[in-house]
């Protein structure tokens, strides 16, 4: 493991903050894989005295910024142990963190921590500059997942974060266009989805 992230995680975990590991690096966790050399990582952090906390620290374990980071920015970026990081202080920049996502936070590797599936899936659809690479992520990990996922928390956040439609748009795109391979999942993916929005 990155040292950066391996450094990072322990000293969030030391000042009591969460901190979660976003993006393509991420994908691993929810058993899809894709390389990428950018690591970004998302803090629940509610003060300013929290954020300085967590500089201070990360400077003393030889993890630098050249910003000075305040609550109302997006993200700044750390540097050390031979690689660099962007912080974000929002897990996607179409909504802010909440108790449900922090609860639902899980162990990936050692101290590095990931979202929940049904909340990674949320700050990939919920983009403001969604690609095509986030729409593939989207529907691997919907294949590799479809039988860990809570649909009905799934429906919440879809419904939370305002991207309802555009999931449904995605999976009804999916299910016209689905080869034999995958045919069962996406059945599967579409009668789970529709069975949340009754409950």
């Amino acid at each position: 493991m990155n040292k950066l992230i391996k450094v990072f995680f322990e000293v969030a975990r030391r000042v009591e903050i969460d901190a979660v590991i976003i993006g393509g690096l991420a994908l691993p966790a929810y058993k899809v894989a894709r390389s990428t050399l950018d690591i970004d990582i998302s803090i629940n952090i509610d003060t300013q005295k929290k954020l300085r906390k967590l500089v201070e620290n990360l400077k003393k374990r030889g993890i630098k910024t050249l910003q000075n980071p305040k609550l109302n920015h997006d993200l700044f970026t750390i540097f050390g142990k031979g690689s660099e990081a962007e912080i974000w202080l929002k897990p996607c920049d179409s909504f802010s963190w909440d108790r449900k996502m922090s609860k639902r936070i899980t162990n990936f590797k050692e101290n590095v921590k990931v979202l929940a599936v049904e909340d990674f899936l949320l700050t990939k659809l919920a983009r403001s500059d969604r690609s095509s690479t986030d729409i593939n992520d989207i529907v691997q990990i919907l294949i590799a997942n479809a039988n860990n996922i809570d649909w009905n928390y799934l429906y919440f956040r879809l419904d939370w974060g305002h991207v309802k439609q555009d999931f449904e748009v995605l999976i009804d795109e999916l299910s016209s266009k689905v080869g034999a391979p995958y045919e069962q999942v996406i059945n599967k993916i579409v009668r789970s989805y529709e069975a949340s929005k009754k409950s």
